[in-house]
């Protein structure tokens, strides 16, 4: 029996080296001339430990057999004058790259008529040739299909070439470059990336022609090329002459781009992003989105701010006061109604002054809007306006008018394909025209103040430094709103309180902004639910009399709102005689 067992294993171990009779490992720093050529079925090639094959043959690793691996290990080097890895008439071939394959002459890697490929070059992997790196092409009788290339190194053609190169138009290919994948090309008169068709490109790194050239051509009909994340494009998107072309954007909601397109193509946001023809752009709603919201913050903010006036007018005796503030909001995003995420920053100042029967309000604030896909409005406002405590013109109500105007300042950085870098940096300079009113009835304790507010903002027709173009618009609110204080002290010199508010607001008017790219008309309708806000403030406050005429104030708010926006508000008063 053991015999038996014995020679069944020297059997198995004969039939296997037989099987794998061209196999090859180079390894521990060897280096071969030798041509490997792998032509029975399930083989490898492996070169390891800082290897080499290098041959002046046409074909250092000679593909012929099917379900065939190459591997190349970081630190080792397949390397020819002419095709360092050619692939004939194969089904199933594995290539994986984390070293080194190049060519100083024709191609690096050349799949000739193959199906169901796979290359994968790795981190830190680097492929290229003088001519087109990776060669797709047909052979006597086959078409290469489903060949897939993933990529998170470097694929490059250093002279007159392509990166990726479908040589005949009926090839199909699968091309991912990852976030840290760049493939580049040096002969600007060819593409960077050229499929065949039914293929797809989906890239999220870097991939680079000459302003103006192709970036990526699609050489066969019914291809997809997918734009992700914040991948880097550099030269025309070309469909030129092809059917059933789509180009698919994945940038994020609120990302604005626009790519140089030459041909036809069906054009996809994944993110909801209004993509505009014309090429193929689109632009971050953000600065015009929030126009309702900005006047909403600011109507609140001169509201409270006459209800801390109003509760110490006794201490004044004729003169005025004033108060310092600084908040700081978040929004978060949404992307069911591309809501998109802001941070909000400001600092100010509101002063008051009594007149005859009315007191003068003027108010100062600078701040920025902050949004998450690189774009920054910095604004400056000055308003001034009236406070009329108990209006005998309106049924004895607290009524107050204020109009201002604030100077905005864009900053975005968008995703182009139209300069060097990828990016480019847009400015915009333009004017927010407001004016805010309302009324209060001050009710009696335990019985909530009650109130009406309307808001309305003109911002002009203005044009951003490159591509985008905006209408003039106009936006209102109209806001209902409760609210009440409770003192937890209050004697001579102390006051601490508590206080709530919970505001209604609906925007009323137009609720689309109409604008353009590159030229190309285009109109943005805003969710309905952006247009709705409820609004529930929570207050803390504290006053401290400081002379008979005269005292100290400080107080925080805490705002919270069903569109995920929640602020803090820091402000500090003190009497002033002006």
């Amino acid at each position: 029996m053991y015999l038996k067992l014995i020679l069944l294993f020297f059997s198995f171990l004969f039939l296997s080296q037989t099987v794998l009779a061209d196999s090859a490992t180079l390894n521990n720093g060897a280096t071969t001339n030798s041509q490997q050529d792998v032509d029975g079925n399930d083989e490898f090639l492996t070169v390891t430990n800082n290897s080499t094959l290098n041959t002046g043959a046409t074909k250092p690793a000679n593909i012929t057999g099917d379900t065939v691996s190459v591997t190349v290990d970081s630190g080792s080097t397949i390397t020819s004058n002419t095709v360092s890895i050619f692939a004939d008439d194969t089904s199933d071939l594995t290539i994986s790259n984390s070293g080194t394959i190049s060519a100083s002459g024709i191609v690096a890697i050349d799949v000739k008529g193959t199906t169901d490929a796979s290359i994968t070059n790795n981190s830190g992997g680097q492929i290229s040739a003088t001519r087109n790196t990776i060669r797709i092409s047909k052979s006597a009788s086959n078409s290469t299909t489903g060949l897939t290339i993933t990529n998170s190194g470097t694929i490059e053609a250093t002279d007159a070439g392509s990166a990726i190169f479908a040589a005949d138009s009926n090839t199909t290919a699968t091309v991912t470059n990852n976030s840290s994948g760049i493939m580049t090309n040096s002969d600007n008169s060819n593409a960077t990336i050229r499929v065949g068709a039914s293929s797809s490109v989906t890239n999220s790194g870097t991939i680079k022609n000459d302003v103006g050239n192709d970036a990526i051509k699609l050489y066969g009909n019914n291809s997809t090329i997918t734009l992700k994340d914040k991948g880097i494009i550099v030269g025309k998107l070309d469909a030129l002459l092809r059917t059933g072309s789509t180009l698919k954007i994945n940038h994020g909601a609120g990302q604005s781009y626009f790519y140089e397109t030459e041909g036809s193509f069906t054009l996809k946001d994944l993110d909801g992003n209004q993509v505009v023809k014309g090429s193929a752009g689109s632009v971050g709603q953000g600065g015009s989105e929030t126009l309702d919201e900005l006047l909403s913050y600011k109507s609140l903010n001169i509201r409270q701010f006459l209800n801390r006036y109003k509760d110490s007018e006794n201490l004044y005796d004729g003169n005025g006061w004033g108060e310092t503030y600084s908040s700081l909001l978040n929004r978060k995003e949404h992307t069911s109604n591309l809501a998109l995420e802001y941070d909000l920053f400001n600092v100010g100042a509101n002063l008051i002054s009594p007149l005859e029967n009315s007191d003068f309000i003027l108010a100062f604030e600078a701040g920025v809007q902050d949004f998450e896909k690189d774009h920054k409005i910095t604004y400056q406002n000055v308003s001034a306006g009236f406070y009329l405590p108990s209006n005998k013109y309106l049924l004895n109500l607290d009524s107050f008018i204020l109009g201002g105007i604030t100077l905005k300042n864009g900053e975005r950085t968008i995703l182009t394909n139209t300069t060097s870098t990828g990016k480019l940096n847009i400015n915009s300079n333009y004017q927010t025209f407001e004016i805010h009113s309302g009324v209060t009835k001050t009710n009696s304790k335990l019985i909530p103040n009650v109130g009406l507010t309307g808001s309305l903002s003109i911002t002009p027709s203005y044009d951003e430094s490159k591509y985008y173009s905006w209408r003039n618009r106009k936006v209102g609110n109209v806001s209902v709103f409760f609210s009440d204080k409770y003192n937890l002290i209050n004697d001579n010199n102390n006051n601490f309180n508590l206080g709530w508010l919970l505001d209604f607001r609906n925007s009323v008017g137009e609720k689309s902004q109409v604008y353009s790219i590159n030229g190309t008309s285009a109109t943005y309708k805003q969710d309905n639910d952006l247009t709705r806000e409820i609004s529930l403030v929570a207050n803390l406050g504290y006053e401290k009399k400081i002379t008979d005429n005269g005292k100290f104030t400080a107080g925080i708010s805490a705002k919270n709102t069903n569109q995920d926006a929640k602020s803090l508000i820091g402000n500090l008063g003190f009497k002033l005689n002006f």
